[in-house]
């Protein structure tokens, strides 16, 4: 690419040691000022990756300028695809990386603090871990991110992968462990123009966890990401994504009763009306409800045209 500056991230890794290599795969559609925020708390990092593979499913030319802007500091692979597909920009970015960890940043996330130096510490303590869960960043006052060795904890059951509440943002991978399974991201789940589900991530864990692979939660290392609640809508889509997350992992009735009544949990936790709406949408979403009643409708009319 364009003139990439070396010296950073060589000095950075001479007074740090450490021997992984960090990739990023970052997908991004529509998005110019939240892809150049995360690429400039990236480049502010005390460390930073050594690849960058951006999936770009814009137009010709729509992330042009930064692009521009940043591939002489960060070493940026550009990847411009014909299809609309998170997963599949994942899987594909995965493939074109050769580092010996990956991430999978959303284009509207920011690193904060020392992100990247964090992930490198915890594979280098914990060398038999596969993945590595970061946490979320919840407010300002959180971030620096505390103790990076505070609160660790080995996934040890399907709930615990719950638990963690991880997002495509904050899951951290050996590059060589991603083998244990066909597929990293199923391509059939998450945002796209031919997906209407999501819990992709949930799916790829579970089903890591079932090749058994080695699971981490990391609180110390932190991911800025507004993924909150933005209409009810998105609320309904994401809980029809946890019903078919699901039904496709067979997880039971256990799982199905306790993912549908979460959301009421929540909502005793900060009760408001709003909160109420979105809880309603959730829990039908969760239901299951409105993946029956669509196949329903289009058989009732077909018998009637007939």
């Amino acid at each position: 690419m364009l003139n990439y500056d070396e010296s950073k991230n060589s000095k950075s890794m001479e007074i740090n040691n450490r021997p992984e290599t960090l990739g990023l795969v970052i997908p991004t559609y529509g998005r110019t000022s939240e892809l150049n925020q995360l690429l400039e708390s990236i480049w502010n990092q005390p460390n930073i990756p050594e690849k960058i593979v951006v999936i770009d499913q814009n137009k010709y030319g729509f992330l042009d300028q930064v692009i521009i802007r940043w591939s002489n500091k960060l070493l940026i692979e550009h990847h411009r695809v014909t299809f609309k597909s998170a997963s599949k920009a994942r899987n594909l970015g995965a493939k074109l990386l050769q580092t010996d960890i990956i991430a999978f940043p959303d284009d509207d996330c920011i690193f904060v603090n020392d992100t990247v130096g964090k992930i490198k510490d915890a594979f280098h303590i914990n060398p038999l871990a596969d993945i590595i869960i970061g946490q979320k960043r919840r407010s300002p006052s959180s971030r620096h991110g505390g103790d990076n060795k505070a609160h660790v904890k080995t996934i040890k059951n399907i709930l615990d992968v719950f638990n963690s509440k991880a997002e495509t943002s904050n899951i951290f991978c050996k590059r060589r462990s991603l083998s244990r399974i066909s597929m990293i991201f199923d391509e059939t789940i998450g945002p796209g123009d031919h997906t209407i589900i999501s819990n992709e991530e949930t799916d790829f864990l579970i089903r890591m966890f079932r090749a058994n692979a080695i699971l981490i939660t990391y609180p110390g290392i932190l991911i800025d990401h507004h993924s909150s609640q933005v209409s009810y809508l998105r609320s309904l889509k994401y809980g029809e994504g946890r019903f078919e997350l699901i039904r496709r992992q067979q997880l039971g009735i256990f799982y199905y009763l306790l993912n549908l009544l979460q959301p009421l949990f929540r909502l005793a936790r900060k009760p408001s009306l709003q909160g109420l709406i979105y809880c309603i949408a959730t829990m039908i979403g969760r239901s299951g409800i409105t993946r029956v009643i669509p196949p329903i409708m289009t058989d009732h009319q077909k018998s009637r045209q007939k």
